[in-house]
């Protein structure tokens, strides 16, 4: 059976920086696992199943927020388990769909509240994978998705980590193609860097307790393949 694909917006989707998104996304559908699992690196999946793997259980319900084409989203359906997944991105939810079967597949702007879409849905396990550098407010988000979980449910989140003197240049706050070459308009959307600090701080505030947490290169960006740093979390 194949998952639904459902549409939800609002007019703020239409703000360029979330339309650059979205056409980025859509852009780079058909060729993003080719690339990310080749020579760009992309590790993230892979680090988040050697933590979530003691919380896949049998049953469990699964959000995907910011799915893309559904590389973290496979762990969880090979095992059997239901998994909803969300994204900006039309033609990544597209491949999703063509590779694995998901309950349902809902094409949204994350930035509009999970709690819009998800106004009496509980999980077991929310995962939000490569997607919260692209996020302003991830207090906002961490929050809903905090309370999106059921009772013992666990998240699990990567960010990537600002590097104050970096050698690339790169600032906190900084189109995503800051430190190339002949950036196409498409690259000038905004990502969104933090210090672990602050990440803690935000967990403090919503009362998230760390069970572990890893510093590790995320993947290499650009041609000129420089490493991005990233940390992953699971809390609860």
């Amino acid at each position: 059976m194949v998952a639904p694909v459902y549409f939800v917006g609002t007019p703020d989707i239409l703000l360029l920086m979330k339309k650059l998104i979205e056409e980025y996304n859509n852009l780079l559908s058909d060729k993003y696992d080719t690339a990310t699992q080749g020579e760009f690196k992309w590790l993230a999946p892979v680090k988040l199943y050697e933590y979530i793997r003691p919380y896949i259980k049998n049953g469990a319900e699964v959000l995907d927020v910011g799915v893309g084409t559904g590389q973290t989203s496979k762990i969880f359906i090979n095992k059997g388990l239901s998994v909803i997944g969300v994204d900006i991105s039309e033609k990544m939810l597209a491949v999703a769909q063509s590779k694995l079967n998901f309950t349902k597949l809902i094409k949204y702007d994350v930035e509009q509240g999970l709690l819009n879409i998800f106004p009496q849905d509980k999980f077991d396990i929310v995962v939000a994978v490569g997607v919260l550098e692209f996020i302003k407010d991830i207090k906002k988000t961490l929050s809903e998705m905090r309370q999106l979980l059921k009772n013992g449910g666990i998240i699990a989140f990567t960010y990537e980590i600002y590097e104050p003197n970096n050698k690339y240049g790169i600032e906190k706050i900084a189109p995503l193609g800051a430190g190339s070459e002949n950036v196409p308009e498409l690259l000038n959307f905004m990502v969104y860097r933090r210090l672990p600090n602050e990440v803690d701080k935000i967990l403090r505030d919503l009362s998230l307790g760390i069970i572990n947490r890893e510093k590790f290169i995320g993947y290499l960006r650009s041609q000129l393949k420089f490493p991005v740093l990233y940390e992953i979390l699971v809390v609860s």
